[in-house]
Parts: structure tokens; C-alpha cells; sequence
């Protein structure tokens, strides 16, 4: 049952399976022991954390780097043109 679910989407389905299988490959054809997968598991998943952690950082860093510019006073070639033509409204008045 359960395995019709995952395969109902296959990509999903099949590379947790591979995976499954790979690591228990690792544990019982090639000798690994439970205790060094499960510290290159937790590696991985700190490593994974942190990477995550670091993008995140960064995206915040570059939204408020973004988000600063929007706020800066810097008169873009219209706004000139505009304020020029006003300021000769004001003065033909």
C-alpha cells in the first residue's frame, strides 16, 4: 500500500526507494556500521542546515540592499524633466 503511494509519483517515489536501498547496500554489502552512516547523516544535515541558513542570510541581505536603493534620493532623467517644466510654469506665471 504504502509503496503505490509512493510510486504514484514516480520521482518522487523512486529516488526515495534508491536511496533507501543504497544506504542499506552501504550497511550490509560493504560493512559500514550503523554508528559512521548515522554520523555522515547528521553531517550532511548540518552542512545542509547551514548552507540553507547562509542563503537565506544572504537573500536577506540582499533584499534590504535592494530595498534601500528604492528610498535613496536619487532624481532619475524624468523626474528632472519634470521638475524643470514646472519650475518654468512657475515662473512664466
Amino acid at each position: 500500500m504504502i509503496f503505490r503511494r509512493l510510486l504514484k509519483h514516480r520521482g518522487l517515489g523512486i529516488n526515495l526507494i534508491a536511496g533507501f536501498s543504497f544506504l542499506l547496500l552501504a550497511v550490509y554489502g560493504w560493512g559500514l556500521d550503523w554508528e559512521d552512516l548515522g554520523g555522515y547523516l547528521l553531517a550532511i544535515l548540518v552542512f545542509l542546515v547551514g548552507l540553507i541558513g547562509l542563503a537565506a542570510l544572504l537573500g536577506w541581505l540582499l533584499r534590504k540592499l535592494m530595498s534601500r536603493g528604492e528610498n535613496s534620493p536619487i532624481s532619475t532623467n524624468t523626474d528632472t524633466q519634470q521638475s524643470t517644466k514646472d519650475q518654468s510654469d512657475d515662473n512664466q506665471r
